[in-house]
């Protein structure tokens, strides 16, 4: 099996195409899974191949706190950073992506829904379905080689969120993190571009 955290573009396949982003109605993605299933890699090919505005949790967390002690405190302050920074985008009419969260808590996507719907703009769901296994075993190599922002992630950190974490709401898009990070982010690519297009079908009826 390939390890999703391969270099992100195969030369033997070239990328997908994207639509304008002018062309496409704003939309939130919100990338789902585990610790170390491969959400940033997912959320960076939206981002790169279909022009949203990548918001990352532990990106804002590192910025705000250069000596960081991982505290729930910091947590939570990254991600009301993270709130305000989707609504400024929600505001100005341009979609996100949405990363560095788990989302194992059913509320905390449940207001990043009500953020977009306040400014009438749809989220969608997308979960980076990975085994636990192969998730500790990426998060403790990760660790290794200091590879990751956020230095609070453990093996044991996967199993707990796994246990904890709510099921995800009915309609979740799914992409498969056992596959070769080219194609699991093509894939990603694909699934959400059809669904922007759903999106965009049923605005034009209303």
């Amino acid at each position: 099996m390939t390890d999703a955290h391969e270099p992100l573009h195969d030369p033997a396949s070239p990328a997908p195409r994207a639509p304008e982003a002018s062309a496409l109605p704003p939309i939130v993605v919100a990338v789902m899974g585990l610790p170390g299933a491969g959400k940033s890699l997912v959320a960076r090919a939206i981002e790169d191949q279909l022009g949203l505005r990548r918001v990352c949790r532990d990106a804002i967390r590192a910025a705000m706190f250069s000596r960081c002690d991982y505290s729930f405190l910091e947590k939570r302050a990254a991600y009301r950073s993270l709130q305000l920074a989707l609504e400024i985008n929600c505001m100005l009419r341009v979609g996100s992506v949405i990363d560095g969260m788990t989302f194992s808590r059913r509320d905390e996507l449940e207001r990043i829904a009500e953020i977009a719907a306040a400014h009438r703009i749809v989220t969608i769901p997308l979960l980076v379905d990975c085994p636990v296994d192969i998730a500790r075993d990426r998060v403790a190599r990760d660790l290794r080689i200091a590879s990751h922002l956020a230095r609070d992630r453990t093996p044991d950190l996967v199993t707990e969120v796994q246990a904890r974490r709510d099921p995800p709401p009915d309609g979740t898009l799914r992409v498969d993190a056992t596959l070769p990070a080219a194609q699991m982010c093509r894939e990603a690519v694909a699934t959400i571009t059809r669904a922007i297009a759903a999106v965009a079908g049923s605005a034009a009826k209303a």
